[in-house]
């Protein structure tokens, strides 16, 4: 757990020093659109979308552009050293989502409560203000889109990564990437570490049946001797009533050491089992 927490702040390290300002960064300054822009251009896009679609639409858009703007000067968002006209166009920015959010907030429909029948039929118009938000805010998709819309080719792809967490998207990816095999490392030691308990608790079953086998056999051959002591003549010879009787004793030699051997090779199991725990065990303490 240590290593993957130091390996979290590592990377998230790594992702505070990657984005730093170019030449065509600042070049770049140059084509992000005035917020009156933005909402024209996604008005004239939204087909039959609703009311509140657009403005989520709206509302994502803005952030998307200021998001990727303010990283482009740091990763954690402080634009203190960004130049005076990128200050002041993600000022204008946040003012401009602002005013639509606290316009969505003001409508009647904000106050309602969204059920389930409003949720199954798609009925609920903050939620659907909500989700169209995140998507132009933040999908891979809605970038693409809006490097297409504002940004010369040759800059739309630093553009999309800038729309990642911490400033880029890449760097993000990779960042998930060292988590998920940091999280498979952990879950695999783990495992390590409950297995001489799982295999010993496992191990304790086939032993038991093992006991259990051993002791029916056994009472099945003090019955067998039982009755041959009892119906031995002088001979030596072992008498049986009737020819069936003779049969139904065979049967249960046959019985005893079916029963005794199968005892045998699941008491093995089991005892192998354990072995296999101990080894475990063993390995881990190394």
């Amino acid at each position: 757990m240590k290593k993957t927490i130091a390996l979290m702040i590592a990377l998230l390290g790594g992702l505070a020093m990657s984005a730093h300002a170019t030449v065509e960064d600042t070049a770049a300054l140059a084509h992000y659109p005035q917020p009156d822009q933005v909402r024209s251009d996604v008005l004239a896009n939204a087909g039959n979308a609703e009311p509140e679609e657009i403005a989520g639409r709206q509302a994502g858009r803005l952030m998307m552009l200021h998001g990727a703007l303010a990283h482009t000067w740091s990763s954690s968002g402080n634009v203190s050293q960004a130049p005076p006209p990128a200050r002041e166009l993600l000022e204008a920015y946040s003012q401009a989502y602002r005013s639509i959010d606290e316009k969505e907030r003001a409508e009647p429909y904000w106050r309602e409560k969204c059920g389930y029948l409003a949720n199954l039929f798609d009925t609920c118009r903050r939620k659907r203000f909500t989700y169209e938000l995140q998507y132009f805010k933040t999908s891979a998709q809605a970038a693409n889109d809006t490097a297409q819309l504002y940004f010369p080719s040759e800059y739309r792809d630093r553009f999309v990564d800038l729309t990642g967490v911490g400033g880029s998207r890449q760097r993000f990816a990779e960042y998930q990437s060292e988590r998920r095999e940091a999280g498979r490392v952990d879950e695999r030691r783990s495992f390590r570490k409950k297995l001489p308990a799982l295999l010993g608790g496992l191990s304790l079953i086939p032993l038991c049946m093992g006991f259990a086998l051993f002791g029916m056999a056994r009472r099945i051959g003090t019955s067998l001797k039982r009755y041959e002591f009892d119906n031995t003549t002088a001979g030596g010879v072992v008498e049986f009533s009737s020819f069936e009787a003779s049969q139904a004793h065979e049967r249960k030699q046959a019985l005893q050491k079916v029963i005794a051997n199968i005892g045998y090779l699941v008491f093995v199991v089991g005892v192998l089992g354990l072995g296999g725990a101990v080894g475990v065990l063993i390995a881990n303490s190394q």
